[in-house]
């Protein structure tokens, strides 16, 4: 299986990693065996343009699924990010501080945001999609910002 699915449209090519889960508002969960990751998706970082600033929640702090855990501003918005799972916020990556970028250059990888302890992960993952659900989303939401650009 390759590691990306991709789609491509004009001069955009949009990749969703395999093995990941992904909740519809745009941030992905790798699960680790006792804790995932979490960062912004391909399509967010994408769309939204160059992530000058990134606003976390602390080390230590518990969320529930679907609660505010941060916020991005690019060039061209402000975006509220929300958990896509329930837990224990066990780590936020130090390279963010001063190089929200990072997202931009390597969001599957390097760009992660945060690592969380689960503490709901199997009915959390009702509202996940697998990276094949996900990516047939993201295609509709590339086809529908397309016509926003182009008509």
């Amino acid at each position: 299986m390759p590691d990306f699915l991709e789609a491509t449209y004009d001069k955009f090519i949009f990749r969703v990693k395999n093995g990941y889960l992904y909740h519809p508002d745009e941030l992905w969960v790798h699960i680790q065996e006792s804790f995932a990751t979490i960062g912004l998706t391909d399509f967010l970082q994408k769309t939204r343009g160059d992530i000058i600033f990134l606003e976390t929640i602390a080390q230590g702090t518990i969320v529930q699924q679907g609660e505010e855990i941060g916020k991005i501003e690019t060039i061209k918005a402000v975006e509220t990010l929300l958990s896509p799972i329930s837990g224990k916020i066990i780590a936020v990556n130090p390279e963010m501080e001063g190089n929200p970028y990072i997202i931009n250059e390597d969001p599957y990888e390097t760009g992660w945001v945060y690592r969380m302890e689960p503490t709901n992960l199997e009915s959390d993952k009702a509202l996940l999609l697998s990276a094949t659900g996900y990516f047939e989303l993201m295609k509709e939401k590339v086809s529908k910002e397309a016509k926003k650009l182009y008509g």
